[in-house]
């Protein structure tokens, strides 16, 4: 069996304090001398307090005085003696020869002299009379050093020097930090810890209240969130001063969702937003179970493992067991607070694509929050899909729809097909490519085509609510189910479209006549129009009436082969017209032929297709006259 010990690398104690030492603090501007001096008199003092039994008693985190010195050492542009302490800290960590207190003492002290310049450094160090610490005890390691400062109870505390420093650096850091890791506190942990919890589900406390201007604003500009007793009101410990702040964010951001969850609960909301409030809730009721097993912890004492029987129970919650509890939502109420930030102003498809967003990043957890609040999301926008595609109604009153009614066009002798509807590109969420929201338009429009144009709403409701079985539990993740469903309906919708047309709307008997007419595809009919309209055609335009026109028109139709069986009323859309010309041109300049059409054949023809078809049919019409001609001058030459 193989068992895992860390390896500590074999370093010299004295000289890591003095490296260490000498990086935070280097006196520049002085001489040489005195920089050996200062150097030599700070390391010294510092290996005294590090093995003194001034770091026996309560101690913060060493690791938060690591950071606040390493950014002081950025801050005075000194990268290279950051990056080297930064490695000498993590060789002090492990060294077991020093204890996790006698390390919080070392850098209190380096946290103070990096406050101050290099020649304040250098007056104090070399005006100060050295303290008179108790002798350097043995070395010890870090497990037994602890274990000896977890077994001291309330009543028999150590006993530290009380030394007078005349004025100087070193004897103020020596005060602030028998301070700090003396217990000062006049509050017991456990009101800290219930004041806390109140906190942090967005309540005012004793203790910990919240700026009104942050949570309401902009908590950049406005300061910080999360208040806590000043100094003279709570005397604390920097560590649970620190923890309080701390988790005193949760609640910050608690209050900041939870009012961006009242804002969506408005009648005036949309869907999508109610939606997304929804989700919150879920993702807040959580948080309430979660508050809920804490505050039965904190009523029910519990002793704390390995305590010896004899001592009387405590409160099992305490601020970093606390801190530990809180750690996963903070995590979550922090990627709620930043989402709800994000989808301010957001409506729709563009809010739903904010959250899809959120889900694509990197952070797994962050992704799964995202990703269970876009299931919900999508519900309501489903829906409306589901509604569009196999009902062809528009119900959407907040305008969160990617597709919209088109208010270009609002006559009533708009194109149903082209004029009605269109699809917003901003409202469109990213998951829905623009390949699938055409197909989306196209089904809804073609029911709309169906029941407005082509009077056929019978069969609509008839198809509709067995076709919408298949999407009815259609959501986020099943975007091939839907893409596979739309372009069913689609085809489906249409088939029943073109048969319409053909059997109601006779599209084949009217593209024939256009072909035969208009086109002048039938002979006998071209020959007789010549020979009715020429003798009319030959005057001036403007003695030319267009109603003559069309009675000599409905002649020729007459006498056509097949002309007076037309059906459909053929006869009545073939029209003659006059254009308007100058005084001195002839009818045949002003003379065309229109075929018209309504709906629903209107939008398969639409008014630019017949203004071509007239175009093409006038030039037929010249060469038509232009052969006609030619033919009776060669009869006369053959004559």
């Amino acid at each position: 069996m193989v068992s895992t010990v860390r390896h500590v690398p074999s370093v010299d104690r004295e000289q890591l304090i003095g490296e260490i030492v000498c990086t935070c603090c280097n006196p520049s501007e002085c001489s040489e001398l005195v920089q050996q001096s200062v150097r030599s008199r700070l390391v010294s003092y510092a290996t005294r307090l590090a093995d003194s039994a001034v770091g026996t008693g309560d101690s913060g985190d060493p690791d938060t005085v690591f950071q606040s010195i390493r950014q002081r050492l950025l801050q005075q542009h000194r990268q290279d003696d950051a990056a080297r302490f930064a490695e000498l800290y993590q060789q002090l960590a492990m060294y077991d020869g020093l204890s996790g207190k006698g390390r919080y003492a070392l850098l209190s002290l380096l946290q103070h002299l990096t406050e101050q310049g290099a020649a304040a450094i250098a007056s104090s160090v070399l005006h100060y009379k050295p303290l008179q610490l108790p002798k350097a005890l043995p070395l010890r390691s870090a497990a037994a050093a602890e274990q000896s400062s977890s077994r001291q109870t309330d009543g028999s505390k150590v006993q530290r020097p009380s030394t007078t420093q005349q004025g100087g650096m070193p004897a103020v850091a020596h005060q602030q930090y028998t301070a700090a890791g003396s217990d000062v506190s006049t509050v017991k942990q456990l009101e800290l810890v219930r004041d806390i919890l109140r906190a942090v589900q967005g309540l005012t406390g004793r203790y910990c209240s919240f700026n009104p201007a942050s949570t309401a604003g902009n908590p950049a500009t406005s300061g910080p969130g999360v208040l806590i007793a000043p100094h003279d009101q709570l005397k604390l410990q920097l560590g649970y001063r620190t923890l309080m702040h701390e988790l005193g964010e949760l609640g910050f951001l608690y209050r900041r969702v939870l009012a961006a969850i009242q804002s969506g609960r408005s009648p005036h909301t949309g869907s999508v937003r109610q939606a997304l409030c929804a989700a919150l809730g879920e993702e807040v009721t959580d948080f309430y179970r979660l508050m809920a097993v804490l505050e039965a912890q904190l009523a029910t004492p519990q002793p704390t493992p390995g305590a010896d029987e004899t001592d009387v129970a405590g409160s099992y919650l305490s601020l970093r067991r606390l801190q530990l509890w809180l750690a996963e939502p903070m995590r979550r109420m922090r990627f709620l607070a930043v989402l709800v930030d994000g989808c301010a102003n957001r409506v729709g498809g563009d809010l739903a694509g904010r959250v899809w967003a959120a889900s694509k990043i990197g952070d797994p957890l962050a992704s799964s929050y995202a990703t269970r609040i876009l299931h919900q999301m999508c519900v309501p926008l489903f829906d409306m899909i589901r509604r569009w595609v196999f009902e062809g109604v528009l119900e959407d009153p907040a305008c969160e729809f990617f597709i919209v009614p088109s208010s270009t066009n609002t006559s009533s002798n708009r194109d149903l097909w082209r004029d009605a509807y269109r699809i917003e590109p901003a409202k469109l969420p990213p998951f829905i490519n623009a390949e699938l929201a055409a197909t989306i338009l196209r089904a809804g429009k073609s029911i709309n085509f169906l029941r407005d144009a082509c009077n056929d709403a019978r069969w609509v409701q008839e198809w509709a609510p067995g076709a919408s079985e298949a999407a009815a539990e259609l959501g986020y993740g099943q975007l091939p189910v839907l893409e596979r469903v739309v372009s069913s309906a689609g085809q489906r919708v249409d088939a029943r479209l073109m048969a319409v047309l053909q059997s109601s709307g006779e599209l084949d008997k009217h593209c024939q006549a256009i072909r035969r007419y208009l086109l002048l595809g039938q002979g006998d009919f071209v020959v007789a129009l010549l020979d009715c309209l020429g003798p009319e055609l030959n005057k001036l335009a403007k003695d030319v009436s267009e109603v003559t026109l069309n009675h000599l028109l409905r002649t020729a139709l007459l006498a056509s082969a097949g002309g007076a069986q037309e059906e459909g009323g053929v006869q009545d859309r073939l029209k003659a017209y006059k254009a308007q010309t100058g005084d001195l041109e002839t009818g045949w300049d002003a003379f065309s032929l229109q075929y018209q059409l309504g709906p629903p054949l209107s939008s398969i023809f639409t008014s630019a297709a017949q203004s071509s078809y007239s175009r093409l049919s006038k030039l037929l019409w010249f060469m038509r006259r232009t052969e006609n001609s030619l033919g009776q001058a060669w009869k006369l030459l053959k004559v």
